[in-house]
């Protein structure tokens, strides 16, 4: 399983905020995804933003505590401990990287957005917060 890294807001439980946001397990509909007009999410070259460490994150994004300039309010979240190359990580989820520093968890096919949505949901229990 690929080594992947998001920013995430953390809810009590510890585990990070599943939402339609940018800081949270999801995407935002049209902009990191892109969706038809039945409401599909499509297979393409988009979905959530990922990296394989958080040094490769924009500092914007990266908390105060860890020298960036974002919230203190989000943490760093990490899922998986292999390369970060192209790989199925979950049902109906696949990384595909864009450059050496950025990746997208898209949908490994054309499906309803839920459907997409609920895949990423269900990854919720296999984010560790790792801030080395």
């Amino acid at each position: 399983m690929p080594k992947i890294v998001r920013i995430m807001k953390r809810l009590e439980d510890g585990l990070p905020l599943v939402a339609p946001k940018s800081d949270a397990l999801g995407v935002r509909h049209n902009v990191d995804i892109d969706i038809d007009s039945q409401k599909n999410a499509l297979c393409n070259d988009k979905g959530m933003s990922v990296s394989p460490s958080w040094k490769d994150i924009s500092p914007r994004r990266v908390p105060k505590r860890l020298g960036g300039q974002g919230p203190n309010s989000t943490f760093v979240f990490v899922f998986g401990s292999g390369p970060f190359q192209p790989k199925v990580i979950a049902n109906g989820l696949e990384l595909l990287p864009n450059s050496s520093t950025h990746g997208v968890i898209r949908p490994t096919e054309t499906v309803p957005l839920t459907q997409y949505e609920d895949a990423l949901a269900a990854t919720r229990p296999d984010w560790r917060i790792d801030e080395t």
